[in-house]
């Protein structure tokens, strides 16, 4: 098992990376509502008003940090899309690869992203707000590979419930 550092090095990032980083690594152990921004400052070896200075509180670091993942995550998928042409049983394998190593370089913000989407909240703060510029990208490209695509949601929830959701819960867990 990892030794886990108590304090994440100054000189590796900068402050701002820091608190995203050591706020993520405490939301996936204890979950968001049981992180305070105190643990969150001492894990980033920064002070409190510096957290305040980058973000107005621990939700704003919650949202950056998936928005970062998310910005990240558009872009590999953009780079992949652009370049499939077709579907096959070897683009399929190479996707599901690639989906994987995602999974295990992010499994931090996923186990996050995770937890957040199994709570019950209201509709505006859903984290499916944060997912939707990804299907701006994936509905073009889908459509000219040959789907179907006539009801935006039905293909979020159904990408969701049949596709991102058991592979990331069989790699989490």
């Amino acid at each position: 098992m990892k030794n886990k550092k108590e304090h994440i090095e100054k000189d590796s990032t900068n402050a701002e990376d820091r608190i995203l980083k050591a706020a993520v690594e405490i939301f996936a152990e204890k979950g968001y509502d049981a992180a305070g921004v105190d643990e969150i400052a001492k894990r980033a070896n920064v002070t409190k008003p510096l957290i305040y200075y980058y973000f107005k509180g621990k939700q704003t670091i919650l949202e950056e940090s998936i928005k970062r993942f998310i910005k990240k995550v558009i872009q590999e998928k953009t780079q992949y899309i652009s370049t499939t042409s077709s579907i096959s049983k070897e683009t399929l394998y190479k996707g599901l690869d690639e989906k994987m190593a995602m999974f295990e370089k992010n499994e931090k913000i996923m186990k996050v992203i995770a937890m957040e989407l199994l709570k019950e909240k209201p509709a505006d703060e859903s984290l499916f707000n944060l997912v939707m510029p990804m299907f701006d990208i994936a509905i073009p490209k889908f459509e000219e590979i040959g789907f179907d695509v006539k009801d935006r949601m039905d293909l979020l929830i159904t990408s969701y419930f049949f596709g991102m959701a058991p592979t990331l819960m069989f790699f989490l867990f």
